[in-house]
């Protein structure tokens, strides 16, 4: 139920209070002058989706002959009934036009693709439900569900007949898919005013594997909208999450500077995986758009097999030598965990960057802040080589019970790490 609505400009009377309508059902109705003569038919209403929660309905478009089509201020209502009443006749009828940021509802909202932001899903918008309240009618609700698509084609009455009387108590007939506007992110490249500020915030803070799920179920058109609106750090984790195909048709409808600001923001392995996913020439032109740190970085991961522990492992983990005591450990992985996504394990380097022991986060946490790292840190068990499958990294990492799992040159120097995210994904997805 809509909260909140407030009192706008004087409209129908107060009998249709609390009366809630479907926009199908509106259409098409009689237009008539104050002594009843038709003057036109209902073809659209134009709302403003800029108010807060439940769009207004600000006018009325209706067709008064053969390709003839006049705007009709909400003012002008008299009554809003089986037939549509004006306080006005033919001096009500003004040419046709959008004021501010209002949207036609039947033209652009109906049959379009929303996102339903608290469900994290793509739907299609069959109807829209309608309120009256205080002499207004605003938008409450999207009709995302099958009966909405059966009133629009007309076929409720007869299909409620039939299930009512084959099934009695079915809960179909009382089943309605109803979405709050509020939670809704309509898209239309052809339609901008109808993205709404609050709903591209909720979808930049929606978890990026649902996000992925759904520039996957939008079109081609629609995807490219909701793309480009997001943070880079928001449409950079969403494109670790896509698939390849989806990965380069996303770059493509940017620039390739902004292509190369995405890869950048990725972490360093997933950057590797989605370029080498990517047509050559593609992936060429974003390592050049990099800066020169970041391109090497993925250049050298790039090198590796993409099933082998080289082509999993991550370039950036938590590093701590062996004489800082917990106090100084602690504040090093607070420096270093902002630009590092997986912060279970700190791996403990010699001067020369070898490997010379591990220890948890919880370890650094429970001891005492003047004791030493070397006195807390391990040898690792299981130490992998860059030619290591990732069958083998799976089963060493499932047999220790291991978060994270060093990757080491001939020579004993951490080259990366690779975490059991990265072993999952591998061995669901390939």
């Amino acid at each position: 139920m809509p909260e909140s609505i407030q009192s706008g400009e004087a409209g129908p009377p107060a009998a249709n209070e609390g009366a809630f309508r479907y926009l199908s059902s509106l259409l098409g109705r009689a237009v008539l002058a104050p002594n009843g003569r038709r003057i036109g038919t209902l073809v659209d209403l134009l709302a403003d989706p800029a108010e807060p929660a439940y769009p207004r309905v600000r006018a009325l478009r209706v067709r008064v002959g053969r390709g003839d089509v006049r705007r009709v201020e909400w003012e002008d209502v008299a009554s809003f009934e089986d037939q549509i009443q004006l306080r006005r006749g033919d001096e009500a009828l003004q040419p046709l036009r959008l004021n501010g940021s209002e949207i036609p509802l039947a033209q652009d909202v109906l049959d379009r693709q929303i996102v339903d932001t608290n469900d994290a899903k793509v739907e299609r918008v069959n109807d829209l439900h309608l309120m009256s309240a205080r002499g207004e009618l605003r938008v409450a609700h999207v009709d995302v569900g099958f009966r909405g698509l059966e009133r629009r084609l007309g076929w409720q009455p007869l299909v409620d007949a039939l299930v009512r009387k084959a099934w009695p108590g079915a809960g179909y007939l009382k089943a309605e898919h109803l979405v709050s506007w509020k939670h809704v992110q309509p898209l239309t490249a052809n339609s901008p005013r109808v993205r709404l500020d609050v709903a591209r915030q909720k979808i930049a803070g929606l978890h990026p594997s649902d996000l992925a799920d759904i520039l996957e179920d939008l079109d081609r058109r629609e995807r490219a909208v909701l793309f480009r609106d997001l943070p880079v750090e928001d449409a950079a984790n969403t494109l670790a999450e896509v698939e390849p195909d989806l990965q380069s048709e996303l770059l493509a409808m940017v620039e390739p500077s902004l292509a190369a600001d995405l890869v950048e923001a990725m972490q360093p392995d997933a950057a590797a995986d989605l370029l080498a996913d990517l047509p050559r020439q593609q992936s060429a032109e974003i390592l050049a758009a990099m800066d020169a740190p970041e391109a090497r970085e993925v250049e050298q991961l790039l090198t590796y097999d993409e099933d082998s522990a080289g082509g999993l492992m991550n370039p950036e983990y938590l590093q701590l030598q062996p004489s800082a005591t917990v106090a100084m450990a602690l504040e090093t992985v607070r420096q270093q965990a902002q630009g590092i996504a997986n912060v279970h394990d700190a791996f403990v380097l010699s001067g020369d960057g070898k490997l010379v022991g591990v220890l948890s986060l919880r370890d650094l946490l429970v001891a005492s802040p003047t004791a030493h790292v070397v006195a807390l840190m391990h040898d690792h068990p299981a130490p992998l080589s860059p030619g290591d499958s990732a069958h083998k990294v799976a089963e060493l990492a499932s047999k220790y019970n291991l978060y994270s799992l060093p990757v080491e040159s001939a020579d004993g120097k951490l080259l990366g790490v690779v975490t059991v995210d990265d072993v999952l994904a591998k061995v669901l997805h390939g």
